[in-house]
């Protein structure tokens, strides 16, 4: 594994090849990415239209000057002489080559959200684009109407950032339910209200016919009031330089097995490209995961490896809180050997709904409930038993029993700042022991803020662990002052 070269210096490029350089010093790691800039942090980019984060805030920490970044874009790739060229000319020789060349954003054909020279019209934006989602904070008034188009994770997650933030927003969406994917009826019933609770004008099963001057005409419907437009209507792989190769390549991505390897077990793909089979609906968490196992799968190539994939969906956003664990089919009242416990409170916009095989947790949908959902996130990620009392489990009064300090791993808790819980338990120990101090030595909880229940339940268990401060040296002093 000498020499890797990774096309694509997004999200899962970047962690990629900080993965490689942290386990193998020998390496040569090469990365070829187009852009002048570097990648971005995606978890940031609602900040950015909310509250005006600077591009340098959102930016990934540039890489040691022994990763080779190339700025020149891949335009072939030659497998039988393990070799990309690049647009300049270059030719970079590999041993593994790995694609991470993300996704573009899908574009609706729709009337008007073009100029008659192809380019997106002034008013589209999108929110996968930090300079787009600047843009759109900069015009943002009060009386600026936003509208955005989509319905599904980003979209709801957009529209509620927004609307939080006291701008004018309506969600159009072509589907009778919000989050269709990830969602039953019930939970997509709560989390459009708990949007319109916070001022998001919900508009489901609507189709838009054409975006003209101030409005968005919709098919058999009144217009939607529209000064700037929101894509959220999905992503396509890039697999072209992919399927140039001779990869297998279909609409959803590049086929990977197991181990993300492609037909040629010397390329591998990872992220929004790579079809993996276990993978039903691509995240950021998920990308960051793959990213990492590949790193493992690459430095441990003297034994076959997997990337173990667990399937997690969260909206983000403070108010918002919907988790989705695990594969949506196994939900259904019908579904055999599968016990269920639902929890409905749609007054206070709360819901749950757990599927069982025995005492672990099979799959679950649950929306307001954070700290059930951190927790439940944790056994589905560990297979840890789910406790008898569900009922304080999803009310959050079931509280894990640990006696001692907990296991300290790199998991990644903030992945918006991509903080692990090794660097938060170092950062307790040096002195920052609650969740503010730990934010301001870390960067932890600063993002989106999903997180933060997860940084203090640690910071309560690392609490708890901790011997009384000075407990040796105050013994004596104590003593003296009895026998005085």
């Amino acid at each position: 594994m000498n020499r890797v070269v990774i096309i694509g210096h997004g999200p899962a490029g970047h962690r990629l090849a900080e993965r490689l350089r942290a386990g193998d010093g020998s390496a040569r790691i090469t990365v070829l990415g187009a852009r002048e800039e570097g990648p971005y942090n995606p978890a940031l980019f609602t900040r950015a239209m909310t509250a005006g984060l600077p591009l340098e805030w959102m930016a990934l920490p540039g890489h040691d000057e022994d990763v080779l970044l190339h700025r020149s874009r891949a335009t072939s790739i030659d497998r039988e002489n393990r070799v990309v060229r690049t647009a300049d000319g270059a030719h970079h020789p590999y041993d593994r080559l790995v694609l991470a060349t993300g996704a573009g954003e899908h574009v609706p054909d729709l009337a008007g959200l073009r100029r008659a020279d192809g380019a997106l019209d002034e008013r589209v934006r999108s929110p996968r684009c930090p300079r787009d989602c600047l843009g759109l904070r900069a015009e943002l008034g009060p009386d600026t109407a936003v509208t955005v188009l989509g319905g599904g994770l980003l979209g709801v997650e957009s529209a509620h950032a927004l609307a939080a933030a006291g701008h004018q927003v309506t969600l159009v969406h072509r589907g009778s339910r919000l989050m269709s994917r990830e969602l039953d009826s019930a939970a997509a019933e709560i989390v459009a209200e708990r949007l319109r609770a916070t001022g998001v004008t919900v508009r489901l099963g609507e189709i838009p016919v054409e975006l003209s001057s101030g409005e968005l005409s919709l098919r058999d419907i009144e217009p939607v009031r529209t000064d700037a437009l929101l894509l959220c209507t999905g992503t396509r792989p890039n697999t072209e330089l992919a399927a140039a190769a001779g990869l297998d390549v279909a609409a959803d991505g590049i086929a990977v097995d197991e181990s993300l390897r492609t037909a040629d077990p010397r390329v591998y793909a990872l992220g929004d490209c790579a079809r993996h089979p276990a993978v039903r609906r691509g995240t950021l968490e998920t990308t960051w995961n793959q990213a990492d196992a590949l790193a493992g799968i690459l430095l441990d190539s003297g034994r076959e490896s997997h990337y173990h994939h667990v399937e997690v969906t969260r909206a983000r956003g403070n108010g918002l809180e919907v988790t989705c664990l695990g594969p949506a089919e196994l939900l259904p009242d019908e579904t055999p050997g599968i016990e269920h416990v639902t929890f409905h409170d749609r007054g206070r916009y709360r819901y749950a709904r757990l599927a069982l095989h025995g005492e672990r947790l099979a799959a679950a949908t649950l929306v307001g409930l954070e700290e059930a959902g951190a927790e439940l996130t944790r056994l589905h990620e560990t297979g840890g038993p789910v406790p008898s009392n569900r009922l304080a489990l999803l009310l959050g009064h079931e509280r894990r029993a640990d006696t001692g300090a907990p296991p300290v791993t790199d998991k990644v808790l903030c992945h918006c700042n991509n903080v692990s819980e090794s660097t938060l338990t170092a950062a307790f120990h040096a002195g920052a022991e609650d969740v503010t101090a730990l934010a301001a030595a870390t960067r932890a909880t600063t993002g989106c803020g999903s997180c933060t229940d997860s940084v203090r339940r640690l910071c309560e268990a690392l609490s708890a662990a901790a011997p009384p401060e000075n407990s040796h040296e105050r013994a004596f002093p104590a003593e003296e002052e009895d026998a005085a």
